[in-house]
């Protein structure tokens, strides 16, 4: 009880069945869940609404962590909710699903050219019930690869076309297995910000009608999101 206060600053029993683990800068998204109370823990940044907790992660490298820690909550479903890069034929804006995602967490692994990652999955209840409910939006069926370096994907471009990778970021593979240990569901909703193969890895960087259609396509991904919550 005392190391959940720790890492969230709220107690155990107050997180909801679904969880929805983003970024600090994506928590403001969500206020279509109504009212809310927030709270700070070391790791995490909380917003507890009546039927979701928003845990935004300080810290992106320690998300299988605080996955972990929900073991003892009564959580059952966690959303992964964030950006990734594109590859291949994905575009900028473009709000994905995640299928099947490749494990490149080791940076090691990844300078030393090693190239038989493990692969993890969604839950397919989550997975099939979300898209079932979701029928008309827009929402891409892929498979992502996990890495800890924006460089290094560059090089492993060729690999990714080959395996059909379609997105990469820096989380999933790491909350689709830490769910899975814990017995809890997992899916993963990420929307594309840059293209590995570009250098529009920055807002700064993107024409203002570019910005404009990731906004809009942020907050179409998380409103699917709380239209899902709101009815289950």
């Amino acid at each position: 009880m005392a190391e959940i206060s720790y890492y969230f600053g709220i107690e155990l029993q107050e997180i909801r069945k679904n969880c929805i683990i983003c970024p600090v800068s994506d928590h403001t998204l969500f206020t279509c869940l109504g009212n809310s109370k927030q709270y700070s823990g070391l790791f995490a940044r909380i917003i507890n609404y009546e039927k979701a907790t928003i845990i935004s992660t300080k810290n992106n490298f320690l998300v299988g962590d605080i996955i972990l820690q929900l073991k003892n909550t009564p959580c059952e479903n966690v959303i992964l909710f964030g950006s990734c890069g594109g590859v291949g034929d994905i575009k900028i804006a473009d709000k994905i699903i995640v299928k099947k995602v490749f494990n490149f967490e080791s940076f090691s692994e990844m300078l030393e050219m090693k190239r038989t990652p493990d692969a993890y999955y969604p839950s397919t209840m989550l997975f099939e019930d979300f898209l079932s409910k979701n029928p008309d939006d827009n929402v891409l069926q892929v498979k992502c690869a996990t890495t800890s370096s924006i460089l290094l994907e560059k090089a492993y471009n060729d690999w990714f076309e080959k395996n059909k990778i379609n997105a990469v970021d820096m989380e999933c593979s790491l909350v689709f297995s830490a769910a899975s240990s814990i017995n809890r569901k997992a899916i993963a909703l990420l929307y594309v910000t840059d293209h590995i193969t570009s250098a529009e890895l920055f807002d700064n960087q993107m024409e203002d009608a570019q910005k404009e259609k990731l906004l809009r396509s942020r907050q179409s991904l998380a409103k699917s999101i709380c239209d899902f919550i709101n009815n289950v």
